[in-house]
């Protein structure tokens, strides 16, 4: 390998180091210990004062969950012209704080602050992204584009309860796998928290209609630097939050139906009940619905 090339794929390589340490919230200590080195060698290999070792640097891939084969990969495609779209996966995805509403409902309804949403989200994107670099370093697709949307939903919902669940600083636990509800309460003022996905205006759903606190999600598919276009021959391969609800939902706020080729019988929220939930989460960057005077949509509140 040409010298030139040789320092664009070490230089790459420590920048996929920083941003998968960064991903997985360890901080340099954290890093250093699993890895088996000083701390100090972690801060200056991301400050690039250092090259680190075959050995070093097998030690930090092992640490983060890596083969070193797999990091080098993954460097040596962001170094070809025609992979350049690759380093977009170095940028960590967060969302903003101006993005929050109406935090005091939330917090009287949950117990959780509008940080803990934020964490959660953040969460999500950090594990999905790691996911799509191990894809694409082995020439594949990205999880939008292997699975079905609605496994896809589902798998991202995961991600936010437990996301939620490690930011409460106590207050839930992730529940185990198609249980309900979907975060349990630890202590006060936490209580039973159902979660339900949807993508871009549907309407969240279930199989049952079940009272009691429940946070929606909803996302749109858009590019990996955040564009998004309305219409599903626009969608793109990166999943985006664009609103978050909470509110109490009674037995009777849901529409049952059982078409014929669905899923067995489904329990879909109903609109209205639905639109005057409060809007906790809302980023009009991804607005599904057609704009509106001062960025309002139906639900918005």
């Amino acid at each position: 390998m040409e010298q030139n090339r040789l320092d664009s794929v070490i230089q790459n390589f420590l920048a996929i180091i920083k941003a998968v340490r960064i991903e997985q919230r360890l901080t340099l200590e954290q890093l250093a210990e699993q890895a088996g080195i000083h701390r100090t060698m972690v801060g200056l290999l991301e400050r690039r004062e250092r090259v680190p070792t075959i050995q070093v640097a097998n030690q930090i891939a092992h640490a983060l969950g890596f083969s070193l084969s797999d990091l080098v990969q993954m460097a040596e495609l962001i170094s070809l012209e025609e992979n350049s779209k690759y380093s977009e996966f170095l940028k960590p995805r967060k969302p903003n704080r101006l993005n929050i509403r109406n935090e005091q409902t939330l917090l009287e309804l949950t117990g959780i602050e509008g940080i803990v949403l934020l964490d959660a989200v953040e969460y999500a994107y950090g594990v999905l992204d790691t996911i799509d670099r191990k894809l694409i370093s082995s020439q594949s697709p990205v999880v939008t584009e292997l699975v079905e949307l609605a496994n896809f939903s589902s798998m991202l919902g995961n991600l936010l309860g437990s996301g939620i669940a490690k930011s409460s600083e106590g207050l839930y636990r992730r529940n185990r796998p198609h249980a309900y509800p979907d975060l349990l309460p630890l202590k006060a003022p936490a209580v039973d928290v159902e979660l339900k996905m949807a993508l871009e205006s549907n309407k969240p759903k279930g199989h049952l209609p079940k009272a009691g606190v429940y946070i929606t999600f909803r996302y749109v598919l858009g590019d990996r630097e955040g564009n998004f276009i309305r219409g599903k021959e626009n969608r793109g391969n990166t999943a985006w939050m664009w609103e978050i609800k909470v509110g109490y939902i009674g037995e009777d706020d849901f529409a049952i139906s059982n078409t014929t080729g669905d899923s067995g019988k489904t329990a879909v929220i109903k609109t209205d009940v639905h639109n005057k939930m409060p809007l906790v989460y809302y980023d009009p960057r991804f607005l599904p619905y057609s704009p509106r005077k001062g960025g309002i949509y139906p639900g918005f509140n």
